[in-house]
Formats: structure tokens, sequence, C-alpha cells
């Protein structure tokens, strides 16, 4: 028998969600740590959840920068958590796996609190073989507890956990049985996935690939979900779609191409009319800067005209990524930047060189101005089929396994 959502007198108040995702707790960016501006953001979200008056905070997946995260990543978590339903004992609480997480170390505290207003779904919940709608689809109450809004929570959905259905015939699935239950209530549903037409970062999101696709069709979802609150891709932004469908981004950037970003969480009101969202930008609390590409003299006057702050913690240190334009071999040209760096309270990302039309990191061309850390395993398999095939790219079949054995391999290695 299906349970539909418990009714209540309808609240004068628009029922208020906040939107985050990717937090990458754990992540270290060449060697730095992030703790302090971890620290700093989870600090300014609940501020922002008293500000707004938020009803539910939902994270869409990779709360963890790796599967096996360290301690202090884990203790950052449910410091958090304790600090919210602490000040906010009404505030409901929904936490999605991505894939960064360990499914089972997300779904572990969820055995361990039982019912309540905080809840885990690390893997995609199935029952014999199907997927488990009583455990996927629930009530989002307001903070008088009145039911104000229905979740369909799809967690990211690794290859094995689909069984006989596609991610299609999934979602499909799920909405039909969640605008059943929600019996007239807004409807939220959530994914970790890439989505075609979203904007990806260079060098910082892990490809993903559910039934041998790695971009899916915004056709997934359609109108019976009044808000899609989707994790994954580190750039804050709406996907053209039937219904209203939103990456909510990182909190701060996860590598150098991501400086530019606009870092923000989603402030999702739903009422009578729909849905309205309120992008609002998350402060910067680390500087990213970045010299060049130019001459090593024009790079080394442009490092002596920076101006820091001897006074910032280092922890706060900025970051900054330097290239430097080159013709020939450059000897000194790593002393030369170091030597002019010595005693800058900065961090250093990297110094790149960079060769007469050479291409971007990650693509086909001149792989000598190449760090390891920067090489793509597509862009490596691509390049070696190119090698012994005449230049052919792999076909599509081809590289679409490769990808698929990526994946896999990254699951052995704990590290997906």
């Amino acid at each position: 028998m299906k349970q539909t959502m418990p009714h209540a007198a309808p609240t004068a108040r628009p029922f208020t969600l906040i939107h985050t995702s990717d937090w990458h707790l754990g992540h270290e960016l060449h060697g730095h740590v992030r703790e302090s501006e971890h620290d700093a953001f989870l600090d300014w979200l609940l501020d922002r959840i008293s500000a707004v008056e938020a009803d539910a905070l939902l994270v869409t997946g990779d709360i963890y920068d790796v599967a096996n995260p360290p301690i202090s990543a884990m203790r950052r978590l449910f410091g958090f958590l304790q600090r919210a339903v602490t000040r906010f004992p009404e505030l409901e609480i929904l936490i999605l796996g991505g894939n960064h997480d360990s499914a089972a170390r997300i779904d572990l505290p969820a055995a361990l609190l039982g019912e309540g207003r905080v809840h885990f779904i690390g893997a995609l919940p199935r029952r014999e073989g199907q997927p488990d709608f009583a455990r996927m689809i629930l009530p989002l109450h307001d903070r008088s507890g009145v039911p104000a809004a229905c979740l369909a929570a799809v967690p990211f959905c690794r290859p094995g956990d689909l069984g006989g259905l596609d991610l299609a015939s999934l979602y499909r699935a799920v909405l039909e049985e969640a605008s059943e239950r929600a019996e007239g209530l807004p409807v939220v549903l959530t994914g970790h996935l890439h989505v075609a037409g979203g904007a990806v970062s260079d060098l910082s999101e892990r490809r993903i690939v559910v039934g041998g696709e790695e971009a899916q069709a915004a056709s997934l979802f359609d109108a019976r979900a009044t808000y899609v609150a989707l994790g994954h891709l580190h750039r804050a932004q709406d996907i053209k779609a039937d219904t209203r469908v939103r990456y909510a981004g990182s909190p701060f950037p996860l590598s150098a191409t991501e400086r530019a970003y606009r870092h923000s969480i989603s402030v999702v009101t739903l009422g009578p009319d729909g849905c309205a969202v309120e992008e609002v930008a998350i402060p910067r609390p680390v500087e990213f800067l970045s010299v060049g590409p130019a001459p090593l003299p024009e790079v080394v006057r442009a490092l002596e005209a920076l101006s820091f702050d001897p006074e910032i913690p280092s922890e706060f240190y900025p970051f900054l990524n330097i290239e430097v334009s080159v013709e020939g071999p450059e000897p000194h040209l790593t002393s030369r930047v170091l030597m002019t760096l010595e005693g800058q309270p900065v961090r250093l990302l990297g110094i790149r060189p960079v060769r007469p039309q050479s291409e971007r990191p990650g693509e086909a061309g001149d792989r000598s101005t190449l760090d390891l850390a920067d090489l793509r395993p597509d862009t490596v398999f691509a390049a070696l089929h190119a090698r012994d095939y005449g230049g052919a790219a792999p076909p599509n079949e081809l590289a679409s396994a490769f990808a698929a054995l990526v994946v896999d391999a990254g699951l052995c290695e704990g590290d997906d």
C-alpha cells in the first residue's frame, strides 16, 4: 500500500530550502589543506540559515573529497550538524552521497540516528532489487512540523545500483511515485550527475559514467518536479529543462580553473505558484591569484609588484598560479621565481612553462609542458589510440567502455 504525505493545515509562510553541494571536506590543493576555508564557509552557512529562516538544508553529494576521508573531515561534518540541530532544532537536514563519497560511509549515520530531522542517503535505497520508494521519498516539514513539500532523494547512482533499469527509467519511476505521494505538495527531486549543457571545470571534476554515458539529457526531469537540485558540477548554474533544474556548485574554488566562478548557495522558496531561487554569494576567505603566461622577466616584475598583507594568517595565504612563456630551455626558471617569492605570504600552486602554440592542459599536443597531475586518463587513452591507429579518434563505444573502466578502477582504489 502506497503511503502519501501526511497533510495538515497550510502554513501562512512559504517553505524555504537551502540547496548547497560539493563541499569536498578534507580537500587539499597541491598539498595545501583547506580546513580553515571550510570552517569559514560552514560558520557563514549557519548564519545564512538563520537569516533566511530556512526550513530545510539539502546537500546534494560530494560531502567528502575522497571515499576514505581523514578523521578531521568527518569531525568537521558532524560538528557542523551538531551546531545546526542545536541552534535550529526544527531544521530538516538532508545529506546525499556523491561520486567522491563512500555510499556506505554516508549511510552509516542513518542507522545510528533513526527517525528524525537529519537524513543521510548514501546509496540508492533498494528493496528486493527494486528502488525503495519508502526510503527515497520523504516529507519535508516546515519549522512548525507541517509537511510542506515532498523530497525525492536520488543520490549518485553507480552502474551497479540501477539493476535492470537505466537512469531515465529510474527517474520516470521516482517522479511518478513522488507526484502520487505528494498529493499536490511541491516535489523536490535530486541527483548527483553530469547533465548535458552544464559547464564543466577543467582539472577538477572527476568524470562519472552511468549507463555508458557521461552526460545525461535534461529530459530526465519534467514539470512534475517543482525544483531539481543537482550536485557534481562545481559552477553554480541553471540547466535548461521543462522545470527549474539547478547545480548549487561548490562553496569555493577546488582548482585554479574555478577562481573566476561566483560560488554561492541557492535559496529556494516553494509556494503555491512554484519556486523562486535566489543565488546568495559565499564570501571567499582566500584569494586565487594568477600571473602569466608571459616571458620570465615580465613574470618576475609582476610578482615583485604584488602586494600581500603581512598580517594575514598562514591558513589564509593567497594561492598563486604562475605560467611562464618559454621558447627553449630555461634552466633557472623555477629558482628565479622561487627567489622572487621568498618570504612572501603566498601558497604556490605551480610554475608552468608554456611553449608557443602548446595546447591547454589535458588536450592533445605538446605534452612536454604538462604536469603529471594535469593528465586525464581519457586524454592519454585518446592520444595513444591516435598514435597506434594513424591519428584516428577512438570510436564512441570504445571511449565509453574506457570511461566506465576508469570509474570502476577508481572504485577499486577507494577514490571515487
